[in-house]
């Protein structure tokens, strides 16, 4: 699924053609309505992809459905097109599902753009772990280690296991298998697809895997960069939609009544400290990267504040 970044997902499919060996493969791009020269780059430089061009933009998992309606091979390979291919991951990830009949999907190791291992595995998210990451109670020291256990800080990235789920920037999955369980669920717009995806794979007792044998680099962000700050309200809203579908409607409401004051004191409280600590440190402010990173909090609060509070109030 491509968003208005052309750069990136050139050098995306190029890494793909230059690094994918040993396996015969088929390539989609869906286009979700970019602005900029996407689309005419795909044109021009790779006659060879499957291009799906979107009036509007219809999100991350209703745009890879649409690849995947049209897809032949018997192993579906998410992509992100901020990602670059090492050499043979692909190839390497497919062999593993073939000599693993029990395996339903299979992440690899992904890569920061300075090399650096990306934290790439998930555990399936619960109401007290995001009640502790999204208000005033994680920053309590005892709740703050559940939070670290939940997001397995402590994974080695060196060897083959079993998890929970995979990052969806590249997730492989069989064929059948989405057959059986059904596509990514369209009622998310982004953010928790590829969590949703893989509870329902080990549902129907498939496996998840993680393999470091594969690479991918994975630069991170390129759509959601775009937006940073609208985006506060898009992954609370697949979060609530995760819980309905999982834990049910009625603990999700229960749940509901407990996280949405705790969440906006949260927010509230992270408005007006870090506004005093950047008002006091001039280190801060004179820290380029810092900097960006304090004022994208505030200015994400601040917008969540104007024009998503109705909606969280009273329709979340």
């Amino acid at each position: 699924m491509n968003w208005n970044t052309e750069a990136v997902l050139r050098e995306c499919l190029q890494s793909v053609y230059q690094q994918t060996r040993g396996i015969t493969y088929e390539i989609f791009v869906v286009d979700n309505a970019s602005k900029d020269h996407s689309v005419e780059m795909v044109k021009d430089l790779f006659p060879n992809v499957r291009l799906i061009v979107n009036e509007q933009n219809k999100g991350f998992a209703a745009a890879n459905n649409q690849a995947l309606r049209l897809a032949y091979g018997r192993y579906i390979l998410f992509l992100n097109p901020d990602t670059v291919i090492h050499e043979g991951a692909p190839e390497t990830m497919v062999q593993f599902m073939e000599r693993h009949s029990e395996a339903g999907a299979i992440g690899c190791k992904l890569l920061n753009d300075d090399g650096s291992v990306q934290h790439s595995i998930r555990k399936f998210p619960g109401f007290s772990v995001v009640l502790f990451e999204n208000t005033l109670l994680g920053r309590l020291p005892f709740l703050r280690r559940r939070v670290k256990d939940f997001k397995m800080e402590g994974f080695s990235f060196n060897k083959t296991e079993e998890v929970d789920a995979v990052c969806g920037a590249a997730l492989l999955v069989r064929k059948d298998v989405l057959d059986e369980v059904g596509p990514m669920d369209e009622a998310y717009f982004m953010f928790i697809e590829e969590l949703d995806l893989c509870r329902r794979i080990r549902g129907r007792g498939y496996k998840v895997y993680f393999t470091p044998e594969a690479r991918i680099t994975h630069l991170g962000g390129e759509s959601r960069n775009q937006n940073p700050e609208g985006l506060l309200l898009v992954s609370l809203r697949s979060l609530m939609r995760y819980f309905e579908k999982f834990e049910g409607p009625k603990k999700t409401f229960a749940f509901k009544l407990i996280f949405k004051p705790l969440f906006l004191l949260g927010l509230i409280h992270e408005l007006v400290f870090d506004s005093l600590y950047l008002a006091k440190y001039r280190t801060v402010r004179k820290n380029p990267i810092k900097f960006k990173k304090e004022m994208m909090k505030l200015k994400r609060a601040l917008r969540f504040l104007r024009k998503d509070l109705s909606y969280f109030i009273l329709k979340l």
